[in-house]
């Protein structure tokens, strides 16, 4: 048998010393990204859980939690939403009736500051029912 066939084990050490390496400085982008990618699919349930309650009540909810309550609307027999997501980095979203938004408070203190309503990447949905399904801003 060759003897120079294969790996050598400080080869095998190397090895998995890079992808450790590799593994290591690849996971926070990714965890970011994850925690963003909910915020914004916990934004849009919300927004449309939103529209539905105007839809049948012709009025807007002035607090979130009354998204889990059944209006007695005839033609709605439950609550539009079971439970009401938290951020992903812990806490509440909020409503901003002034401008007919769902997004992250400006003081929320675990979430950076990008994400939140008026940073330069909110996550944030427009429920006006004029707005177009799904608009959104990320500025």
């Amino acid at each position: 048998m060759n003897r120079n066939s294969g790996m050598t084990r400080i080869q095998l050490i190397i090895l998995v010393t890079l992808v450790i390496v590799i593994g290591v400085f690849s996971y926070p982008p990714w965890a970011e990204y994850r925690k963003v990618t909910q915020a914004d699919i916990n934004v849009e349930t919300l927004a449309i859980a939103i529209k539905k309650y105007y839809k049948h009540t012709q009025q807007y909810p002035t607090s979130l939690e009354q998204l889990l309550t059944n209006p007695n609307s005839d033609s709605r027999r439950s609550a539009y939403l079971k439970s009401i997501p938290e951020t992903p980095w812990g806490g509440n979203y909020t409503l901003i009736h002034d401008h007919f938004k769902v997004g992250i408070a400006k003081d929320h203190k675990r979430v950076p500051e990008k994400y939140r309503i008026g940073g330069i990447a909110e996550i944030s949905r427009v429920y006006l029912m004029d707005a177009t399904e799904g608009e959104q801003y990320w500025w």
